[in-house]
């Protein structure tokens, strides 16, 4: 009889902290999707958030794409609270209703072009795409200066970009380098140059590339800027980063809220915080340009010349968002095969 009761006073006793334990461990916690570490910094970005708060943010490697189809996948029951995107995927997913609106703090100093105007997305940095190029890796072959070097024989096997069904930035890439070099709406000029450049692309992974390309193992990878200047001035790696000579694409990343976050307290704080001074300065540290005006010091000093811009191509968000689900089927199609 003793040890009965004892055994249920026990488990009676055990069972509250554990239930405590748990409530107190959900409190801590906000669920972001696309959170690569090595993608803008959000390593550094969420290391510092558990330093300064307390709240951890775990690394999450979806890409924009995969994002999308995950909150799709759980609107019933949503398992992420933010979420972060191409602008053009992001615009995408708060019109199938998968974003809340919030208008996080510093909403206003926001251009009006880069946020949607009822807080379903807004942008927190943004990058360009770039050719990021591993020096060492291309033993003696000359530096590409051009979207039309990348086509020269001396390449073939060589390059990669990362999947654009699933990053975001590559989708970027694969539906702009059209307006790049002068093509029309229905994407015919692009579509040509990603068939002819196929013939030097090794592979088109499915995950982030950018260790691959730090460690030589990619010698020209199609990615944002800032991942490269990164890349270059932190790991110290014999990486350039090079605006191509036709111009290139201002691509915008963006936030949002997502509908019926478990954590939405949380994830509010988190997100105001993403554009307080400190998250954005962290943010810039992996060469993405901040959204808000904040002092970046020395560190600005790294960022290529604003004349490397001057042919940057605007994304057209809202098409892209139109489009972006047959234009990622026409890759496929087209481009990648059976790869």
């Amino acid at each position: 009889m003793f040890f009965r009761f004892s055994r249920s006073v026990l488990a009676f006793a055990l069972a509250l902290p554990l239930a405590a334990l748990t409530a107190s461990a959900q409190d801590k916690v906000v669920i972001q999707y696309d959170c690569i570490p090595n993608y803008a910094n959000w390593g550094g970005v969420t290391a510092l958030y558990k330093k300064e708060t307390g709240v951890t943010v775990p690394p999450d490697m979806k890409g924009s794409s995969a994002t999308m189809a995950a909150l799709e996948q759980e609107k019933a029951k949503p398992q992420a609270d933010c979420a972060y995107y191409n602008a053009a995927i992001g615009f995408q997913a708060a019109s199938k209703g998968l974003h809340a609106p919030y208008k996080p703090k510093g909403w206003e100093q926001i251009p009006d072009g880069l946020k949607d105007p009822e807080g379903k997305w807004w942008t927190v940095h943004s990058a360009h795409v770039a050719i990021i190029v591993n020096t060492a890796a291309l033993k003696g072959k000359p530096v590409p200066r051009s979207w039309a070097d990348l086509l020269k024989p001396e390449y073939k096997g060589l390059i990669a970009y990362d999947d654009p069904t699933i990053h975001g930035t590559t989708f970027t890439f694969v539906y702009c380098i059209n307006y790049v070099l002068g093509g029309g709406p229905d994407l015919k000029k692009g579509f040509d140059y990603l068939k002819a450049l196929d013939a030097n692309v090794v592979n088109y992974p499915r995950e982030n590339s950018y260790n691959d390309v730090v460690r030589g193992e990619i010698p020209i990878w199609i990615n944002a800027d800032g991942n490269g200047l990164k890349m270059k001035w932190t790991d110290k790696a014999p990486v350039e980063v090079v605006i191509p000579t036709e111009g290139t694409i201002a691509a915008p990343l963006v936030m949002a809220l997502v509908k019926g976050a478990p954590h939405e307290a949380e994830a509010k704080k988190y997100l105001d915080w993403c554009l307080g001074p400190s998250a954005q300065k962290t943010m810039a540290e992996s060469f993405f340009r901040p959204v808000m005006n904040v002092d970046l010091g020395d560190l600005a000093n790294k960022f290529p010349p604003a004349a490397a811009y001057a042919k940057a191509v605007n994304m057209p968000v809202a098409e892209m968002a139109a489009n972006g689900d047959a234009v990622k089927a026409r890759w496929v199609k087209e481009i990648k095969g059976d790869r």
